[in-house]
């Protein structure tokens, strides 16, 4: 009988790491900020209204730009980064000799933690929260080979595609003949017209209402804080209807979760002579973008009423995850080429601070957006939106860069694995010894 103690889990050290990962990373965050920023400074109803595309030629390129590339693309690139995280932890554990089940229940708590203060506190549109639950359900797979866990993922996005096209067929059924749902008529709504609406049954169309809109704005942009707590509440509920009920996240996600752990388990990052990083990329461009643009184009000039329509939600929810493999395959061959090195590293610094820049750009926006701030909610052009993201993600590649000089981590993930291992990982980086290499 051996006496030898299993060595104790620790965070992933820097030798340690896949640098693809962090560049995956990294590239997510620009998609997943080029989607959020939309919801950050302008109201739902904003978006249903056409989302800025009418206001000139370069803001109409950039609406679809958005649509086609980043939207339904940014979102799975990061959930398949997840799952890949989760079979890391998982075979590290098993190498170790140690659990993973009770180490992986708190990291989910405490990324659950997170999520609920950035979703209520910051911005209603947090995507940890969803992370963290399905999180609790797909751990129990951690433990599968490769091709079960491809074969479950792959069911469970066509049954998502399914879902979606299912639920847009029920609502064509029960809509109304033109497509036109009730509005109110409430003009000028603050926060307590919209509760009073919602609860005399005028409010009816929720955030398509023009009322729903005008109220967020008012307590974006005037507060007081506690009514700006109040209107991303009814926010997030709202978008837990959407996203669970009608999007299919419930699905999507852990199908995204298991196709990361797949294809890391098949060795696809691990393995520099691994053709599938390539043959991602040429999938992304072959079928991805073309289904992609084709369920953009379908959603526009279709009816919403209308089977074009019902069948553009589910080419939308089968081509992301392509484009989203395409995306992981750009990122294997910038981690592994020689060209422009600096711009590689500087992109995955920011990868290996994900949370800390995912919330940062929360954060910053909502410094420019908010009442406690400059108060520009509901007042920012599609073209603005843009350089804002650009100014941020220039910046945050710079500050990631630069922190990591002097840190192993970034400060929320410092605080994660801290809690997740109840141990202190080393913060301050090693001084290279004198005369050393």
């Amino acid at each position: 009988m051996s006496l030898t103690t299993p060595a104790a889990l620790r965070p992933t050290q820097v030798g340690d790491r896949i640098a693809a990962l962090d560049v995956a990373r990294g590239l997510a965050l620009f998609g997943i900020f080029m989607v959020n920023v939309q919801f950050m400074v302008q109201p739902l109803t904003w978006m249903f209204d056409g989302g800025g595309a009418d206001e000139g030629p370069l803001a109409a390129f950039l609406y679809y730009l958005t649509r086609v590339f980043f939207e339904s693309k940014s979102y799975p690139l990061f959930s398949m980064l997840f799952g890949m995280g989760l079979v890391l932890m998982y075979d590290r554990a098993k190498a170790a000799g140690r659990g993973f089940a009770g180490v992986y229940i708190r990291r989910l708590v405490l990324l659950l933690l997170f999520g609920m203060a950035h979703a209520w506190l910051v911005w209603y549109g947090d995507i940890l929260i969803y992370y963290a639950c399905f999180g609790f359900l797909v751990m129990w797979l951690a433990p599968l080979r490769p091709k079960p866990m491809l074969i479950i993922a792959v069911t469970l996005t066509l049954a998502a595609a399914l879902w979606v096209a299912g639920m847009a067929g029920l609502g064509a059924a029960l809509g109304t003949g033109n497509g036109e749902p009730p509005m109110s008529g409430i003009e000028n709504a603050t926060f307590d017209d919209l509760i009073r609406g919602l609860k005399a049954g005028e409010v009816q169309s929720g955030p398509l209402d023009p009322a729903w809109g005008d109220a967020e704005t008012d307590a974006m942009t005037n507060g007081p804080y506690a009514t700006a707590v109040a209107m991303r509440a009814l926010n997030w509920v709202a978008g837990i209807i959407f996203w669970v009920g009608f999007a299919g996240i419930f699905l999507h996600v852990p199908a995204m979760f298991l196709l990361g752990g797949a294809v890391m388990r098949f060795g696809v990052l691990s393995d520099p002579a691994s053709p599938w990083p390539k043959r991602f990329v040429l999938l992304g461009l072959v079928v991805g973008l073309p289904g992609a643009i084709a369920g953009v184009l379908m959603t526009e000039l279709s009816d919403q009423n209308s089977p074009v329509f019902t069948l553009s939600t589910a080419v939308v929810h089968l081509a992301g995850p392509l484009m989203s493999l395409a995306y992981g395959g750009i990122a294997v061959w910038m981690a592994r080429s020689t060209v422009g090195t600096w711009l590689v590293r500087a992109v995955a610094a920011s990868g290996r601070m994900a949370m800390t820049n995912y919330l940062m750009q929360s954060l910053l926006v909502a410094a420019f957006a908010q009442h406690w701030g400059m108060g520009r909610f509901g007042d920012v052009t599609r073209i603005e939106m843009v350089i804002m993201v650009l100014t941020i993600y220039i910046g945050q590649l710079a500050f990631s860069s630069l922190w990591l000089r002097a840190f192993t981590m970034g400060p929320f993930e410092y605080v994660w694995r801290t809690a997740t291992y109840f141990r202190f990982p080393r913060l301050l980086r090693r001084p290279a010894a004198v005369g050393g290499p």
